[in-house]
């Protein structure tokens, strides 16, 4: 293949876009043909100001995409490495030369883009334009469907390759001391140092540790400025050390000095610093966020800060000085990290989108799904509709324990075909109240998320089948439904008033149909699945469904190949969950 990476940042001794950006053109060069172009780089000289201050940029910029445009004809793939500007630099010039546009982003221009008209117009347009969108993390993805929930379907999750072995962690200054660091090519408000500066001030508070923060990298004078003041009035002057931007090499014998990484970001795609600094014989501590946070923090809650406020933060880093046997967590930490980012799949991951059938969608061999089928969650009385709050709260923390997760089917469709053999697909019909204040809870414990199949016509009112319930079950409202797909569920129709599709005429199961999905799409983005109501359909009804869905879930039970069956996709109770993965159930 012939590929071409449009980004702003390339080099090993830039910032993590840099690295990363670096490592993946390193990676695919090996297999295919690799080209790599700045998106900022202006090709003329144009005078600006005037009537028109911004004609001189529109001028430089259409200039520099005719010319890229004859330059680059011919290339096969087009690699967008990095959002806001640059994305959408990259998608017009995939336009220009008709090649696939794989949008690969990073971090902020996701997680920060809602903040910005520009830069969320900028994300849009490009991944509107994207064949394949590539996040990071599931914290990224989420973010990108807040401004754009039509791709959905498009977006996958491949993270940084890591490179390089586990270096062993030591604490250098402890118990005397601590020394803690941070470091970016440019140390900004995207890694928290203001409040970074105040979490020292509450630790001193806290501890008679004596403590050093040691700050690497380029800071704009006007910050480093405000940083100073902040200094002063916290009385740090003894307690913070800033440095220049230096070599990676240089980098890696100041961590050997550092007791701990501390990474203090509200939002981020994968830190690569968090590797780096163990493979530096450093260790970390984080805030909850990224890639790195997704796949280890629930099992290492004592590495990463509860909050984000600098008490919360300076009692977190206090409980982990005063923690035994630290260097075995650092090490079955890495082990971790490295399996999810494991370079060689990561090859596999990025070349596997280069042989896919890309039609404004991914073509991928999803193979057989495991859906768990359930309706309420509350009280303590089991019934065919009601799981109660211990019963799924016991499963749930099962299925954690033994390596699998829960998710949403539009969320097990974003994940390749390595990563679905540890999930289960978990499916609410009805969508009841309980969902909301029960299972919600439960399932964001370990980031799990589910698919509730809602009623158009019957959100808000009282359940109007299940008549032998002495009180009637209340649906799930509008202030509900969107509490819940803002913790990342999956909004899907079971129909507008939940009949029986067999026993309705072609008028009517149209409308069902129809009008639920239309209903689904203005409010939640586009709807994939749909769930026959009482289990009923046959050939007749499969097919008016998939005028509107691509997915349909029934109610008989056993596992689905989504190849052969998606119009009749089974799903398994609890009960054969557990026998299936032989987890035992005598908790409850």
């Amino acid at each position: 293949m012939k590929i071409l990476i449009v980004t702003t940042e390339i080099g090993m001794d830039g910032g993590g876009m840099s690295l990363s950006c670096s490592r993946l053109a390193d990676l695919l060069s090996k297999d295919n043909v690799v080209e790599v172009i700045n998106s900022s780089t202006p090709p003329i000289l144009t005078a600006s100001g005037g009537v028109f201050p911004l004609l001189g940029k529109s001028i430089r910029m259409e200039y520099k995409l005719k010319a890229e445009t004859e330059k680059y004809r011919g290339f096969d793939y087009l690699i967008g490495f990095g959002g806001k500007f640059n994305g959408y630099y990259a998608s017009l010039l995939a336009r220009q030369i008709k090649a696939k546009y794989i949008l690969c982003l990073r971090g902020s221009d996701v997680n920060l883009a809602k903040w910005s008209a520009e830069d969320s117009w900028y994300l849009k347009e490009a991944s509107n334009c994207a064949d394949i969108i590539v996040c990071l993390s599931n914290e990224m993805r989420q973010n990108l469907l807040l401004s754009n929930n039509s791709i959905r379907e498009k977006i996958v999750i491949i993270p940084n390759p890591l490179e390089g072995d586990f270096a062993g962690v030591s604490f250098p200054n402890l118990p005397s001391s601590v020394v803690v660091g941070c470091a970016a090519s440019h140390l900004n408000e995207k890694k928290g140092i203001a409040n970074l500066l105040c979490v020292v001030s509450e630790f001193k508070k806290i501890s008679e540790l004596p403590i050093k923060l040691i700050l690497v990298g380029n800071i704009d004078e006007d910050l480093k400025f405000e940083y100073k003041q902040i200094i002063g009035e916290l009385s740090l002057q003894g307690n913070v050390e800033f440095r220049n931007k230096t070599s990676r090499k240089s980098l890696a014998s100041m961590m050997e000095e550092w007791d701990f990484y501390i990474q203090s970001s509200v939002c981020e795609g994968h830190p690569n610093a968090i590797s780096e600094a163990l493979q530096n014989g450093c260790a970390f501590i984080s805030t909850k966020t990224g890639y790195i946070a997704e796949i280890i923090s629930s099992e290492y809650p004592e590495l990463f800060f509860n909050e984000w406020d600098p008490v919360s933060m300076a009692l977190s880093l206090k409980n982990l000085i005063a923690l035994g046997g630290k260097e075995e967590i650092y090490s079955n930490v890495f082990k971790k990290i490295k399996l999810h980012c494991n370079k060689n799949d990561i090859v596999d991951r990025w070349n596997s989108l280069f042989s896919c059938n890309v039609d404004n969608k991914i073509t991928k061999d999803i193979g057989h799904v495991i859906a768990v089928g359930l309706h309420d969650v509350q009280g303590d009385l089991h019934d065919s509709i009601t799981t109660p709050v211990l019963v799924f709260s016991k499963f749930v923390e099962k299925i954690h324990q033994s390596g699998y997760g829960l998710c949403s089917m539009a969320d097990y469709l974003a994940k390749d075909a390595e990563e679905r053999k540890s999930w289960i697909v978990c499916t609410f019909d009805d969508g009841y109240s309980g969902l909301n204040d029960f299972a919600l809870p439960i399932l964001s414990k370990y980031g799990f998320n589910a698919t509730v199949f809602v009623c158009t016509g019957l959100i808000g009112k009282d359940n109007k089948w299940n008549n032998k319930d002495a009180v009637l079950r209340r649906h799930l409202n509008m202030d509900e439904l969107q509490n819940l797909h803002q913790h990342g569920w999956e909004i899907a129709s079971h129909g507008v008033y939940h009949f029986n599709l067999l026993k309705l005429t072609d008028k009517e199961v149209e409308y069902e149909l129809k009008e639920s999905y239309v209903f689904l799409t203005k409010e939640w983005g586009k709807t994939l699945s749909y769930a026959y109501p009482y289990g009923a359909y046959n050939a007749f009804i499969k097919s008016c469904v998939s005028k509107y869905y691509k997915y349909a879930f029934s109610v008989n039970q056993g596992g689905t190949s989504l190849v052969a069956d998606s119009l009749q996709i089974r799903r398994y109770s609890i009960t054969e969950i557990y026998d299936m993965l032989s987890l035992t159930i005598d908790e409850q």
